[in-house]
């Protein structure tokens, strides 16, 4: 029998560091995928690619 996977998206945009942490640790998330193409821009703020392997350890 499979198991369902439950698939969610969230933007960083607008949001503060601790929004966007909270949105994720308080439902329990398990694992996160960054699916986008440019996440060294520096528009991308705290959710640079290096800064969000940082908070995720």
């Amino acid at each position: 029998m499979n198991n369902p996977i439950e698939l969610f998206t969230i933007g960083f945009t607008q949001k503060t560091v601790k929004t966007f942490f909270d949105t994720l640790v308080e439902p329990g998330c398990k694992r996160v995928v960054d699916t986008r193409i440019n996440n060294l821009s520096q528009l991308a703020g705290f959710a640079k690619r290096k800064d969000l392997e940082f908070f995720f350890k």
